[in-house]
């Protein structure tokens, strides 16, 4: 099968939904897939991001293409659409495109190529003025009435997509992955709760900062740049808060070391947060971490055990009584790394195989 990924934003390698993307193709093409990423940007972001995902410049079956999207200053879709048409014109067709870009879904409608489409959340949902919201509105509905194949990361977001556009199709429920799990856990019970992933968003970890400074835990943040400690910094107090900036997957399990559960304060009132299936969970349970998260409705379709304990709310008062309560317990720690082997790319390769139909 000839697989073709398009993804039309640069590529950054920081980002979680290329991470996502990359993790995915690649081990689609390690199952036998013969992968095609199309990205726009440059080549170095793409090999040094798969450097870091899958431990090589080159994984077999696998090839990375970017095509530019800038004209002088100018840069847009339409010029990587372009580009890209033109880049097609000596190619053998592709069996099927896959991708959870709305404008790559476009992108490929115009070009006639089928293909499935992976939703990770509902992108009319969020909130805009009222004119864009419907204009994403009618570009969703239309994405995924004409995709061949419509994937959710979750059983929840599936029934959400098909009541708020009014349809009435098949979901594939495939959730996000992770590597594999570490030969033994890291944690300790006396350590710091640990949080991983972007600090650009103040508002997720507002509740979290302030519930461990009001218990006297200790808190141990992975993630963002300098600069961007620095601005979370002036908008929250981050006094006796452990940083440590983002690391690459391969060095991340040292940035964990020593903690006692890794936490995921995702708001779930939020639009981009309400059916997040958020990567840091793999992250955390292939380490052997315990998690406390919010009660997303996205972890309905991953079968947590006990070793995820879930609150109803992002609030304060809410992190403080889990971080309070918390103990952290040997078994639970082993179950979460059990948990994360079934969990891995590989496994989710076959999942999209058997939805492509392969």
């Amino acid at each position: 099968m000839r697989l073709l990924y398009l993804h039309p934003e640069e590529w950054t390698g920081r980002r979680a939904r290329e991470t996502h993307a990359l993790s995915t193709c690649a081990a689609l093409a390690q199952s036998g897939v013969d992968v095609t990423l199309v990205a726009a940007g440059g080549e170095r972001q793409l090999l040094d991001h798969l450097l870091d995902v899958a431990g090589a410049h080159d994984v077999s079956g696998l090839h990375l293409v970017a095509l530019p999207h800038t004209l002088g200053p100018l840069q847009s879709t339409s010029i990587f659409a372009r580009n890209f048409a033109h880049w097609m014109r000596n190619r053998l067709p592709f069996d099927l495109a896959f991708t959870s870009d709305l404008k790559a879904a476009l992108i490929l409608i115009q070009a006639g190529i089928p293909y499935a489409y992976e939703a990770h959340e509902i992108a009319a949902q969020a909130p805009q003025n009222a004119a864009r919201q419907r204009m994403l509105h009618k570009l969703e509905a239309q994405v995924l009435a004409a995709a061949a194949q419509n994937i959710a990361t979750s059983a929840p977001l599936a029934v959400a997509l098909n009541t708020w556009f009014s349809l009435s199709r098949d979901f594939a429920i495939v959730p996000n992955a992770g590597l594999p799990p570490l030969d033994k856990g890291i944690g300790v019970p006396d350590g710091p709760f640990v949080y991983c992933g972007s600090i650009a968003e103040g508002n997720d970890l507002a509740g979290v900062i302030q519930a461990a400074r009001d218990t006297r835990l200790p808190l141990k943040i992975v993630g963002g740049t300098g600069e961007e400690w620095r601005m979370l910094g002036e908008q929250l107090d981050t006094a006796g808060v452990e940083w440590r900036p983002r690391a690459p997957l391969t060095e991340l399990p040292e940035s964990l070391a020593g903690a006692r559960a890794g936490l995921i304060p995702t708001n779930p009132d939020a639009p981009s947060g309400e059916f997040s299936c958020p990567m840091k969970l793999f992250d955390y349970a292939r380490c052997g971490l315990p998690v406390i998260s919010t009660a997303l409705p996205a972890l309905q379709s991953l079968d947590v055990g006990p070793w995820c304990a879930q609150i109803p709310s992002p609030a304060r008062a809410a992190w403080m009584e889990a971080l309070r309560q918390f103990c952290h317990e040997a078994d639970h720690a082993e179950a979460a790394r059990a948990w994360s082997g079934e969990h891995t790319w590989a496994k989710r390769a076959e999942l999209l195989k058997r939805a492509f139909g392969m």
